[in-house]
């Protein structure tokens, strides 16, 4: 520890430094480079059996299909680019997420983009079997005849991308999650290789064998398009006949396994290249910069549109804060106002603050002590009055009918008239107006009991396996609530990395005055997730969970406990952080003027350390 009147003199200000998606932008370009040299050099090692087999030696090294193969494959990578993003995108259903990802213009774009790689990659296997063209053989004096198995295998293509697109968008291929663990890009392709050939296989013979019934509703009409088309290219025979059904389970497997390899390959390779990572060359990417402290701070500013970038600018953080003392040395160091030190701290504090506003909006929590002031209204005086009041002044009384109406002044004619009508209405008797009133309570008391009924009907099929996808579970919740779980977690394991290693190589102090805050920001933390853990905000639909319950709260510790992945890794992060810096700095807690809270959280970690 060191006192704060030993640090030096600094300037006042400091220059704008290089913004961290400039360099970060300049890597991924060059991984991008990578990815489509490697895709081209597998399309043609796949395309050399065939060139060998149809056209020679010559035509295997010349590299026409695997040419032609990556241009049907490059819009993928192009679509990936422009959608990746770090963020869960859960529904509080399963019904509601497929509806929304199917039923949208996303899925429309990424079909178009399947489709067009399917064509070409469909014409390209077609033009290699002679019994694929797209006319029938004829002699001289005979009419052109379409071939069906052309169009079946041209129809097929149409059914993989759209299903594929549908794969694409429910599974949310789109998003990317960095891995904590660097390892060679070619020997993650290379591990890829086998999984992704069995799914594809597997998924390649389920497709086409439900392809042949899908497809017999539509023939007639497909048939009847194709001729309308097929005759702007050739004489055709009037006749719209269809033959014998164009059954072909060779060329539909083989196809569909294309198809589906390609595509699946396209996106592991797409994802192992987009997530390599805050380290370019065993270094992090911010030490391009003439000022990388600088830069590192313009990727992890809260606000930043740049999502993606921001993540990597956190996982190179938590790489400097665990293994690069260099690095570490010169935050310690930097202490110009505003020091390195403090605008770390901060964002990585509006990190655990956003999460926990996150919970409280959408969770109905209590928020909690914040470390933002906030102002309370002053109370009113009380002012005491002696026993004995003077005697309050009469009520006036009024012995007029004060039931009956004044005359409307400058009532409109329309006015007059509407007033007639009601007064018209009226029943001298009441007897029509108890009529009335009896029939409306005996509505009313219909609607309760088929409410009634429609709940029980409602919450029995809920119950039930089919009704499982409309339950709006506590864990999709969740899901939604800790969108980005992988960020939260390297913020928290950077500021606790540096916290802990500043009290050997922090040799102005600048750390140990921000402990007290960071401390209480994770007691805060925790104890607003283990309040949502203990008693979940479960919705009514929730009816699985709901059973678990015992007295409205989760049985934690039991077989029956509700599950929440994201938050309990959560509250184990924050947990080991919090006990390593108590651990720490233990000798120095009492002089820290920590809140009673804190304390109390601090007294419990050094007994579970000791």
């Amino acid at each position: 520890m060191v006192s704060l009147g030993t640090l030096p003199h600094t300037a006042a200000g400091r220059s704008e430094p290089t913004h961290y998606h400039v360099f970060y932008s300049a890597v991924l370009q060059l991984r991008y480079g990578h990815l489509s040299k490697m895709t081209f050099v597998m399309l043609w090692v796949m395309g050399g059996p065939v060139s060998l087999a149809r056209h020679g030696v010559l035509m295997m090294f010349l590299p026409v299909l695997g040419v032609l193969g990556f241009i049907s494959i490059f819009p993928i990578y192009v679509l990936r680019k422009a959608r990746l993003h770090t963020e869960t995108r859960t529904q509080p259903s399963v019904a509601l997420e497929i509806y929304r990802r199917l039923f949208s213009k996303s899925y429309v774009r990424v079909s178009v983009i399947y489709l067009f790689s399917s064509y070409i990659i469909t014409q390209i296997y077609c033009s290699e079997f002679s019994d694929l063209t797209m006319f029938l053989p004829k002699r001289d004096f005979e009419l052109s005849k379409v071939n069906e198995k052309r169009i079946y295998i041209n129809t097929l293509s149409v059914y993989m991308a759209l299903v594929y697109a549908a794969i694409h968008c429910l599974q949310d291929k789109d998003r990317l999650s960095l891995p904590s663990v660097k390892t060679d890009p070619m020997l993650r392709v290379k591990q890829s290789l086998y999984p992704e050939f069995r799914k594809s296989f597997a998924l390649s013979i389920a497709l086409s064998i439900i392809f042949i019934p899908a497809y017999l509703p539509f023939r007639g009409y497909i048939w009847r398009t194709s001729l309308y088309f097929a005759r702007f290219l050739a004489t055709l025979h009037k006749s719209t006949a269809t033959g014998s059904f164009p059954f072909s389970p060779l060329h539909s497997f083989l196809l569909s396994f294309t198809l589906l390899f390609m595509w699946n390959m396209a996106n592991e390779m797409c994802t192992i290249y987009l997530t390599l990572g805050a380290l370019h060359r065993g270094k992090g990417i911010s030490e391009k910069s003439s000022d990388p402290n600088g830069t590192l701070l313009t990727g992890l500013r809260r606000g930043s549109k740049k999502q993606f970038t921001r993540r990597t600018a956190f996982q190179e953080l938590r790489f400097i804060a665990y293994n690069d003392g260099r690095r570490r040395d010169s935050i310690y160091k930097d202490v110009e106002k505003p020091s390195t030190w403090q605008q770390i701290n901060t964002e990585c504090l509006h990190v655990l603050q956003d999460l926990r506003n996150c919970f409280v909006i959408n969770s109905d929590l209590p928020p909690g002590k914040s470390n933002l002031q906030s102002r309370s209204a002053a109370p009113v005086p009380i002012q005491h009055s002696p026993l004995t009041s003077p005697t309050p002044p009469p009520i006036r009384m009024r012995r007029e009918n004060i039931f009956l109406s004044a005359e409307p002044l400058n009532e409109s004619p329309t006015s007059k008239l509407e007033r007639r009508l009601l007064e018209g209405l009226q029943d001298p008797n009441a007897v029509q107006s108890s009529s009335a009133i009896a029939w409306f309570q005996g509505l009313q008391k219909w609607l309760k009991q088929g409410k009634a009924e429609l709940w029980t009907h409602i919450i029995a099929f809920l119950c039930t396996p089919y009704g499982a996808p409309f339950r709006y579970t506590i864990q999709r919740k969740v899901s939604k609530l800790v969108s980005n779980r992988e960020l939260v977690s390297d913020a928290i394991n950077a500021l606790s990395d540096l916290v802990v290693n500043s009290i050997i190589e922090d040799t102005f102090g600048t750390v140990q005055r921000d402990i007290p805050r960071i401390l209480s920001e994770f007691d805060q933390t925790i104890t607003l997730l283990e309040s949502f853990v203990e008693k979940p905000p479960l919705h009514w639909s929730d009816v699985g969970n709901k059973k678990k319950l015992v007295n409205g709260k989760n049985p934690l510790g039991t077989a029956d406990a509700i599950e929440l992945d994201e938050v309990d890794i959560l509250v184990d992060d924050l947990t080991e952080a919090f006990d390593r810096i108590v651990h720490t700095f233990d000798k120095y807690l009492l002089g820290m003027g920590l809140n009673p809270d804190v304390y109390k959280r601090c007294g419990v970690s050094l007994r579970h350390v000791r």
